[in-house]
């Protein structure tokens, strides 16, 4: 499975045009003047099997734009958006791409809308005119998959549950649509710490067990512990792209556009500008600085 992206660009211009029924020529000359806004900008990259691609950028860079493009729901202006080599323009290829690519988009806990958690989660594989039985094992697989029980919360009203369950409930109604590929707008937004840090590990055990997962986050920390590639989004356009320690070595970079990096990485640079010779690689955590820190002090202690 691979789903690229070749030199796009998009104009919500372009968008409006076509709504008010413009022809698709003068719609398509949206965006060709200097002075029209572009939401995204000669875009061009992959997301391949089993990647964990982090998607950075300060509010209005393009992040959620470019996450409507990953299964069709928006068009590009200009380029193309290809699931498998088939461009999403023909309408069998975005098809196949909605079956295996699922959206959580922020807050999907406000979409939540069954009586129960059960016909909530059963609300997309209905959809597909499963059968019931394919239906069920769907619906208790999902759940199992967040951390709930289907026997113990079926029969419950999701608006019953804590933020951090709901949360849960909307993420297993994604999960029971098998994807193969999870695009997550903020999935921790707005939850407290216990509640995010159980919902970002569980992002991480999908990934584990084989999941290609696309992650938008806000917070530099999370995308560099858990991400195996970041992209970053700067006026629509993509200004970075590498490893998390390819990225973060990009300090005054990624400040002059707005965005820090990992506590615990800019204090690592702190202290190797004052002479402390920390190993190389990022440091993600304040854990992983403070072993760092302990090892070279007892490295030194062990040669006095």
């Amino acid at each position: 499975m691979q789903l690229a992206f070749d030199q796009v660009s998009f104009t919500y211009d372009a968008q409006t045009a076509k709504r008010k029924g413009k022809t698709a020529a003068a719609a398509a000359d949206w965006g060709n003047s200097p002075d029209d806004l572009w939401a995204l900008r000669n875009v061009s990259l992959t997301v391949n099997e089993g990647d964990f691609l982090g998607i950075a950028g300060h509010t209005g860079s393009g992040k959620s734009t470019l996450v409507q493009h990953m299964n069709g729901l928006l068009s590009p202006t200009q380029g193309r958006v290809t699931f498998d080599g088939q461009d999403l323009s023909a309408k069998a290829a975005q098809k196949a791409c909605r079956g295996a690519v699922g959206v959580v988009f922020q807050y999907p806990e406000r979409q939540l809308f069954a009586a129960t958690v059960y016909d909530d989660v059963a609300f997309g594989p209905r959809n597909l005119k499963l059968d019931a039985l394919e239906v069920d094992q769907r619906v208790h697989a999902a759940l199992e998959a967040v951390g709930l029980s289907c026997d113990q919360l079926g029969a419950v009203s999701p608006f019953e549950l804590s933020g951090g369950q709901q949360r849960r409930v909307a993420f297993a109604g994604v999960l029971a649509m098998n994807p193969q590929m999870l695009v997550l707008d903020e999935p921790a937004a707005g939850l407290d710490p216990e509640a995010k840090s159980s919902m970002l590990n569980l992002v991480a055990q999908l990934h584990s067990q084989g999941m290609t997962i696309v992650m938008i986050s806000h917070n530099m920390e999370d995308l560099a512990r858990l991400c195996t590639r970041l992209v970053v989004l700067n006026q629509g356009s993509v200004v970075l792209e590498g490893t998390p320690e390819q990225v973060f070595s990009q300090e005054e970079q990624l400040h002059a556009i707005g965005l820090d990096i990992p506590a615990a990485q800019a204090l690592a640079n702190r202290l190797r500008a004052r002479g402390v010779n920390l190993p190389q690689g990022l440091y993600a955590t304040a854990e992983e600085l403070a072993a760092a820190c302990a090892s070279l002090y007892q490295a030194k202690a062990e040669e006095a």
